[in-house]
């Protein structure tokens, strides 16, 4: 299949065509919950502008999803995470062994918030005797991978190859610190939310913008009984709320992520058009936007 070339949806007043020539895009990956899933990976989403090639989180299956697309893990320039919550990143060292063993020598820049340096630090260690044995037996040629990892703060952006990307918190109890970004071009503004509850934050960042990929988590379908609920509306979006906060934030479009195995696209379409009349995905893995 050719890369960046799906898309597609449930709910939607006509869906977006696959940005052509220059504009941003956005694909995405996963769109699930740490839940097993084979329709719905990990978070993770791909951004394209120009050159560049950005990606958001790498959860469980994330890097097979970006081949899927047509993607390798060598291609991405720049990856961003949201928060220290494993499932948004626990494909990370398959990510940077891949890379490696394709051949990249070049520096590969990391971002997230205070304490993505140690958790990255740490996944190299673990990493470490496989790459020394396979570096001693010449399987591969070369030094251990240079990860350049950035440590952001609320409201900081930077400027890559004509991207501003921004970092803004959003509220993810019990975190001190999470993280959603908006990434922004000349033709379009980009926004994720990562994981939240309702947050004017980012109602602020997300305002107006072309497309925001939005959380939507349905609390009452969690029965396991081995999961308190009680702190879910302080760290998750419901989709009833998801359209109170897409409401006041006005995107172009509005995309769903982060959903429960359980949960059915039509269901939540249903739900959201009560009080959200933009336009509006259900989303699912693979998407192009």
């Amino acid at each position: 299949m050719r890369p960046w070339s799906r898309c597609c949806g449930i709910f939607s007043s006509g869906l977006l065509a696959p940005a052509g020539g220059e504009a941003m895009q956005v694909s995405l990956l996963g769109t699930g919950l740490p839940y097993p899933n084979p329709r719905r990976r990990g978070p993770g989403y791909a951004l394209r502008a120009g050159a560049v090639n950005f990606a958001v989180d790498c959860g469980s299956g994330v890097v097979h999803r970006m081949v899927e697309l047509g993607l390798m893990p060598n291609e991405i320039d720049h990856l961003f995470i949201t928060h220290l919550h494993s499932d948004h990143y626990i494909d990370l060292g398959h990510f940077i062994v891949s890379r490696w063993i394709m051949g990249d020598d070049r520096p590969w820049h990391i971002y997230g918030p205070v304490g993505v340096r140690t958790m990255v630090g740490q996944l190299l260690e673990l990493l470490r005797p496989d790459l020394e044995l396979r570096m001693k037996i010449r399987t591969v040629r070369r030094k251990m991978p240079d990860i350049r990892v950035h440590e952001l703060t609320e409201g900081r952006a930077l400027e890559i190859d004509g991207v501003k990307v921004t970092a803004f918190d959003v509220a993810h109890y019990p975190l001190d610190q999470a993280f959603g970004y908006r990434f922004e071009t000349r033709d379009r503004r980009i926004v994720l939310s990562g994981d939240t509850s309702p947050c004017e934050n980012l109602i602020r960042h997300a305002h107006r913008a072309d497309i925001l990929i939005h959380e939507c988590v349905q609390y009452e379908k969690w029965t396991s009984p081995h999961i308190d609920r009680s702190h879910t509306p302080h760290a998750h979006t419901s989709p009833e709320r998801l359209a109170l906060v897409a409401r006041d934030a006005e995107p172009g479009l509005l995309v769903t992520t982060h959903m429960l195995p359980d949960s059915e696209p039509r269901e939540l379409g249903e739900i959201i058009r009560r009080d959200y009349a933009g336009r509006l995905v259900i989303g699912e893995d693979l998407m192009t936007f």
